[in-house]
Order: C-alpha cells, then structure tokens, then sequence
C-alpha cells in the first residue's frame, strides 16, 4: 500500500531510471533510480546505480542480483518462481535485500528453494523483518500457504510455512 494514497502497489509501483547528461563524450558513471506509486507520485525509494546493469524491474543496484526467469512462466512452477520474483522487488522497495532467497531461487528454482528451506529448518531472515513491518502478506511462508500453490506443496508443507510465520508474529503455535 501506498503510504500517500493508500493504493495498492502490487499494480501500481513504477521505477524509473534517471542518467544525468554530462559533456563531451564521456558517458556518465551513475544513475538514479527512483521508486514511485503510479496512483499519486510519491516517492517510496530513491537510490545511486552503475549506469549499464539493467534488470526487468530496472536498474540493479550493486549487490542486488536478480532472479532469474523460469524456464516456462505457464507451468505451475514458472508462475510461483514469477510470483516470489515480484515478492522480492516489493521487499525490495521496503529497503530489505532478501539475497539469500534470490541466491537459492536461481540455483535451484523458487519451488525447489522454498522446500528446501522448509526440510532444512532454515528461516528467512527476510521472514520475521516483513512480518515486523506488517507485511505477512510478502512473505515466502505466506504464499506458501495460498491455495493457489496447493499442488507444488505438501499439507506439511504448508504446516510448517504457518508455523513459521505464528513464530515471526510470537505466538506459541504448541
């Protein structure tokens, strides 16, 4: 949500990449990327990036690596690696890199990932920031339980994923 406008930004969240002109034939060594909600303007984030590496979701800062594309974006799989894609921008703009996460998704898939998390009792440093922000909804133990992935996931799975997020939030799920 937009805290101007109070819009949702899942739609409306626009970047725009702003490269100052300079001179001569130099090109320019920065660039500014500017985060903003489409509804009303207001500006969420404004950061500094290398000129020259671009992502779908526009520039990419340094240390921020993107994830990668599905192999097929209509398979079940393709559209939960898309869906925790654009998870990740979104707590992107909220000012937390969740680079762990994109790590495991680009070397094992979104799907393969998120179990792998689950088996290994690994939590998300990701997890209990959003959730302290107040935004459950972004985060992978949240989608996890959507009825939406209910055949990429395990009735255990999902179990497990809302145990995680009642302990993010600090009640006692025993």
């Amino acid at each position: 949500m937009c805290p101007n406008c109070r819009e949702s930004l899942r739609e409306g969240l626009r970047q725009e990449r702003l490269t100052p002109s300079q001179g001569g034939d130099s090109a320019p060594s920065t660039s500014v990327i500017v985060v903003y909600c489409a509804s009303c303007g207001w500006i969420l984030d404004v950061s500094r990036t290398p000129v020259g590496r671009i992502s779908a979701f526009g520039a990419v800062p340094p240390g921020l690596e993107e994830v990668q594309a599905p192999e097929s974006e209509e398979s079940l799989e393709g559209q939960f690696q898309v869906r925790c894609r654009d998870l990740i921008a979104e707590t992107r703009t909220l000012g937390f890199n969740p680079n762990v996460w994109v790590d495991m998704i680009n070397h094992l898939g979104a799907v393969e990932a998120a179990k792998k998390l689950l088996a290994d009792n690994h939590v998300l440093v990701a997890t209990p920031w959003l959730v302290m922000r107040g935004r459950d909804d972004l985060t992978l133990e949240h989608e996890i339980g959507l009825p939406r992935w209910a055949e990429l996931f395990t009735d255990e799975d999902r179990a497990e994923a809302a145990n995680r997020l009642s302990a993010a939030r600090g009640v006692d799920t025993n």
